[in-house]
């Protein structure tokens, strides 16, 4: 396919001109390089370049300014406020941390200084309750009073200076291994926590103690090996609780630096979210989240203001 070369005479760029079998013709073009309009003319094979619309300059006039106008300010965005309210989320985030470190060492710490809180210990099977069994707590054989109904309560002699004994009920708060070996049944085995409480808790209707608080029920299975029992309640908590506090923590001092820099208001709502799920010190960390929460809304244009979010 002939082509043709011409250049532009505004720009003296080098364009081509595309014949498509023409040999003679006018051709109106525009220059790539420059955007003017050319009118080509071919003739005799020969190309005459002419400009189809002259440009016109553009003028621009110089606007001035009334003297009596106001000169507009940018308004610059809150920075204490954006400092107290971060603040508040950092504290109530530092606040989780220390509960939930709280709550790991809560559960391996030893609690000597506490009154013995009274134990029972219920051992059946499917069928019948269960007598003359052998009480492990921690690898150490416990003294034990049968009541009823297969329930145990566990107490120790307690040795005086005058040589005699007093029997005490009960055991510390702390975290136990306990395990029941009873004839003709596998040994069962389960880890529990006693929390610290009041030393009789009782239910009013059946005088018992309270199920996974100071009541353990182990339920045998006849024949040979070990049996591994569901854990309470507590040690269920303490597996799973502490590890979210620390991440909503964390995530609360990640909305307590954006808020800081007033880089986004959503995410410095999302931080002091997460920081009331932290439950710092219970209530206390909570509280200050939510009064965040109220000053984040109140002073959301803030976040407009630093072009940031």
């Amino acid at each position: 396919m002939a082509t043709k070369k011409y250049e532009c005479p505004h720009c003296n760029n080098t364009n081509k001109l595309i014949l498509m079998g023409y040999s003679s013709g006018t051709f109106e073009k525009i220059c790539p390089s420059c955007d003017s309009k050319l009118e080509i003319i071919l003739e005799n094979n020969e190309l005459n370049i002419l400009v189809s619309k002259k440009e016109k300059k553009r003028f621009i006039k110089d606007v001035k300014i009334p003297t009596d106008y106001k000169k507009y300010e940018m308004e610059l965005p809150n920075q204490n406020m954006a400092k107290i309210i971060a603040l508040l989320i950092l504290s109530s985030s530092i606040m989780g941390l220390v509960t939930g470190w709280s709550l790991v060492i809560g559960f391996d710490s030893e609690y000597d200084e506490y009154n013995n809180i009274n134990l029972e210990i219920v051992v059946k099977n499917n069928t019948s309750d269960l007598e003359n069994i052998t009480i492990l707590f921690n690898n150490i054989e416990m003294n034990y009073e049968y009541k009823e109904n297969g329930t145990y309560n566990i107490y120790r002699d307690e040795p005086q200076k005058d040589g005699t004994f007093v029997r005490l009920f009960g055991v510390p708060p702390g975290k136990y291994l306990a395990k029941i070996i009873a004839p003709m049944h596998k040994n069962a085995t389960m880890e529990f926590f006693v929390a610290p409480q009041d030393s009789n808790l009782r239910l009013p209707d059946t005088d018992e103690g309270i199920e996974g608080i100071n009541r353990f029920t182990f339920i045998m299975e006849e024949g040979s090996g070990d049996l591994f029992l569901e854990e309470n309640i507590y040690l269920k908590i303490s597996s799973w609780c502490p590890n979210l506090i620390f991440l909503f923590s964390l995530l609360g001092i990640w909305g307590a630096g954006v808020t800081y820099k007033l880089q986004s208001y959503k995410n410095a709502q999302i931080g002091a979210f997460f920081s009331v799920l932290a439950m710092g010190f219970l209530i206390i960390g909570p509280i200050l989240s939510i009064i965040a929460l109220y000053y984040l809304k109140k002073h959301k244009n803030m976040f407009t203001a630093s072009f940031k979010n």
